[in-house]
């Protein structure tokens, strides 16, 4: 696991916070639709297929092959919770700096829980459905993954923490001024070896105390 070591002299008061959502704030919502529905294939995540279009295209095809419709996924994960401790980790940002959540999750999917979060500013893809209500195609808001985020941020001059848990947020976290891992599976962790790991919210907030202001 790297070691953490923090240069506060490149520490400046324009600060942002970039989240991911699932396995960050919220459980993953791919297992617990995959436990639902009682299709294991939609139980595979980001964590385990890097490739994200692909995952995406896998799910929209099973979906539809099992007469499951937008409403129905919506339904399946309206009882989850956040994870716990993730409110006041949240909380604890915001005194600190702004907070967006950047995610590859879709927008009419997520909802529910950013009521709960406060509504905080959102960075992620949308689904398009047809008449009938089933998805057909996902809506990209990114070409190039997550750090297309962290660049436009660093044009703007700010100093960025972000924090994911997957494949698809390593490069965005070596965008940031302080990137870490969030609990991840040993396949994301063992392709992120250069990446701080937190197994806790208050390792995450422990670190960017420690920075100057």
């Amino acid at each position: 696991m790297t070691t953490l070591e923090i240069n506060s002299s490149k520490f400046c008061r324009k600060r942002i916070a970039c989240l991911d959502m699932e396995g960050v704030l919220i459980p993953e919502l791919w297992p617990h639709i995959a436990t639902q529905s009682r299709i294991k294939e939609l139980a595979i995540t980001t964590r385990d297929e890097p490739d994200y279009t692909k995952l995406m295209d896998q799910r929209i095809n099973l979906l539809r092959k099992n007469n499951l419709r937008l409403g129905d996924i919506q339904r399946m994960v309206a009882d989850l919770k956040l994870l716990d401790g993730a409110n006041d980790f949240l909380s604890n940002l915001k005194s600190e700096m702004k907070v967006i959540i950047v995610s590859d999750a879709f927008q009419e999917i997520i909802d529910p829980f950013l009521s709960k979060l406060g509504h905080p500013e959102t960075y992620c893809h949308y689904l398009s459905c047809d008449d009938n209500g089933f998805a057909y195609k996902a809506n990209y808001t990114r070409k190039h993954g997550k750090q297309e985020v962290i660049s436009n941020l660093h044009s703007q001059d700010y100093w960025v923490l972000a924090v994911g848990d997957a494949h698809n947020d390593l490069e965005m976290l070596r965008s940031a001024n302080l990137g870490f891992l969030y609990r991840p599976s040993s396949a994301t962790s063992k392709n992120g070896r250069d990446i701080y790991i937190a197994t806790e919210y208050s390792e995450i907030t422990s670190a960017y105390s420690k920075l100057s202001y």
